[in-house]
């Protein structure tokens, strides 16, 4: 099968296929692993291929190139992962309630634990082309 050929909603579908006959294997999954599946199903991974292209937004690598669909799912799954262990780890002493952010080319990831520190409650993705803050206090 040439994937390469198939429409957005096929793809779709069969990225959902896939994920079913996966998750049969029996083995109850953690909830951050649940919940980057359903980043992973849920987002729009194609828009933002599309925007990359018609931006020409490259990756700044050896190669500068714009990134596949699958590196795109790539990039963004490690992010989710590593916003989830950083959170629990590395910023565990950091306010419960504030999120721990990992961003790289346009995708940023966000991870919430719970107050005693010990799980990931929330996870976030997004894909940012542009963004703007100013405070005054």
């Amino acid at each position: 099968m040439n994937v390469h050929n198939l429409s957005r909603t096929e793809m779709e579908s069969l990225h959902s296929l896939l994920s079913i006959l996966l998750d049969k294997n029996g083995d109850e999954k953690e909830p951050v692993d649940e919940m980057i599946d359903e980043i992973m199903d849920e987002f729009n991974f194609a828009t933002v291929h599309k925007a990359m292209v018609a931006l020409d937004w490259k990756w700044a690598t050896s190669k500068n190139y714009i990134p596949t669909m699958d590196e795109l799912r790539k990039e963004a799954e490690r992010l989710l992962r590593d916003a989830a262990d950083v959170r629990l780890d590395m910023f565990k002493d950091e306010s419960w309630e504030s999120p721990i952010l990992c961003s790289t080319g346009g995708f940023s990831a966000a991870a919430w634990c719970d107050e005693d520190k010990t799980k990931i409650t929330r996870l976030d993705l997004e894909f940012i082309v542009s963004s703007w803050s100013a405070r005054i206090d």
